[in-house]
C-alpha cells in the first residue's frame, strides 16, 4: 500500500475517532470509565498492574486514573496480606454511579453510529476486535 493511501486511511480513522467523542461532559475521563468498567467487570483482575495489563495503558497513567478515581470516592483500596506494597482496588457505590453516567455519555455517539450505518458499523467492531488480537499476539511475541 502507498504511503498516500496509508495517510488516507489515517486521517479517516481519525475522522471516525473524533466522531466517537462523547457528546456530554462526564466527572469521569474515558480512561477512568475504563478501568472502572474492568473493575466492574472482572472484579478478579483488580490490581494496578492487571489493570495496565488488560488495557495496554502504561503503569503510569494506570497510576493516575486510579489517583483520580480515589479522588473522586469511585474506588476503594485494600492493601494485600502477602505484599503490602501491593493492593486490590473495588469499585464503589459512587464509582458504579458515576460509571452509569460516565458509560452513557461515551457509548452516546457509538449508538448514533450504529443506528445510522448498521451492518458497516457492526463489521468495523468486528475488524476492530481482530486489529486488537493481533496487535496483543504481536506484542506477547516482542515482549518474550
Amino acid at each position: 500500500m502507498e504511503w498516500t493511501d496509508m495517510m488516507h486511511y489515517q486521517q479517516q480513522i481519525q475522522k471516525i475517532m473524533r466522531a466517537l467523542l462523547p457528546m456530554r461532559k462526564s466527572i469521569l475521563t474515558a480512561s477512568e470509565c475504563e478501568l472502572l468498567a474492568r473493575l466492574y467487570l472482572n472484579p478478579e483482575c483488580n490490581t494496578p498492574v492487571l489493570l495496565s495489563q488488560g488495557t495496554g495503558m502504561k503503569k503510569e497513567a494506570v497510576s493516575r486514573c486510579l489517583k483520580s478515581l480515589d479522588e473522586k470516592k469511585c474506588i476503594r483500596k485494600q492493601r494485600q496480606v502477602k505484599d503490602e506494597r501491593s493492593y486490590q482496588l473495588f469499585i464503589t457505590e459512587t464509582g458504579l454511579a458515576e460509571l452509569k453516567n460516565g458509560y452513557e455519555s461515551i457509548l452516546q455517539p457509538f449508538y448514533d453510529l450504529w443506528r445510522s450505518s448498521k451492518e458497516d458499523f457492526e463489521a468495523f467492531l468486528h475488524y476492530a476486535d481482530k486489529l486488537a488480537a493481533h496487535r496483543r499476539y504481536l506484542h506477547r511475541r516482542t515482549s518474550a
